[in-house]
């Protein structure tokens, strides 16, 4: 069974849509950690979150997942306001940083690690130079997108970026988050990828798709899946991101077969029949201590 890591922060999230509101798990290791092991992947995480808060990961390891927590004196709180596609977040808390001293007993046997930022400093630097030329990474860069001020989200490029895009081999963007991460260096899709030894960029654009691009310039378009009814989109690009990466790096699908799949998991979750709200739902307590 092929092996994966999900290295990022585990959230507490407060999920606010019109009036009705919701306190679930929440994260790049939630969502693409549960993907990963649903579509029978050997799947482990690591995460730091405060000690009082351990037990709300129990339902990953009841899915076979091995969970790796560090210490951290608080864990990372998002309240997202969600309309539609849309989102706005704050983050009242935040855990230590993972660092590349945490990765040993994680590392054993893996060939696969999936980067999971949220916010700037997530990862340590050292962790992004640790992995060897056999394991395959890939990355999510919403983490080094993103600048948190008075517990606001707000655009913005991190120092890690280009460390970060030169340890990866395949990365996900949102299509606003790509046009910020262009205009920052200044250069066209294209030649980061080449600069940087990307293999491939998927890029996703909410309920009109998106498209995966290659170091030589060729882009395939994939539409998303007609969703019957919207139920939360929170997740659904990590969802997204991890069936994808299962379908092009461990059953060696080709692009365009490997985003159709995903899009069709990625709408199931939106619609709510993947990882069920059910599931990652937390009492209001654990958001406030």
């Amino acid at each position: 069974m092929a092996a994966v890591a999900v290295i990022g922060p585990a959230t507490i999230d407060r999920v606010v849509q019109g009036c009705t509101q919701v306190c679930q798990c929440g994260g790049v290791v939630t969502y693409a950690g549960l993907t990963f092991a649903n579509l029978g992947l050997d799947t482990r995480v690591l995460t730091n979150i405060a000690a009082a808060n351990r037990s709300m990961l129990a339902f990953l390891q009841q899915s076979g997942i091995g969970v790796h927590i560090g210490e951290s004196p608080d864990t990372t709180r998002f309240v997202n306001f969600v309309d539609g596609d849309q989102r706005q977040q704050e983050v009242p808390s935040r855990a230590a940083p993972i660092g590349a001293g945490q990765l040993e007993p994680v590392l054993l046997g893996v060939e696969h690690v999936h980067l999971g930022p949220l916010a700037p400093g997530d990862l340590c630097s050292e962790l992004l130079e640790a992995f060897g030329a056999d394991i395959r990474v890939s990355l999510d860069i919403q983490g080094y997108v993103r600048q948190v001020e008075d517990d606001r989200v707000i655009p913005g490029i991190s120092t890690d970026l280009l460390a970060a895009l030169q340890s990866a081999d395949l990365v996900k963007a949102s299509l606003d988050e790509l046009e910020l991460v262009l205009v920052h260096f200044g250069q066209t899709l294209v030649q980061l990828m080449r600069d940087c030894a990307i293999a491939e960029w998927v890029v996703t654009d909410g309920s009109r798709g998106g498209w995966i691009m290659d170091p030589a310039g060729r882009r395939t378009e994939f539409a998303a899946d007609h969703i019957g009814q919207l139920v939360d989109p929170t997740g659904a690009g990590d969802v997204f991101f991890a069936a994808y990466l299962v379908a092009r790096l461990h059953r060696r699908d080709k692009v365009e077969s490997a985003a159709s799949f995903a899009a069709a998991l990625a709408a199931r979750q939106v619609a709510g029949l993947f990882i069920k709200g059910s599931t990652l739902q937390l009492e209001d307590g654990p958001f406030d201590g």
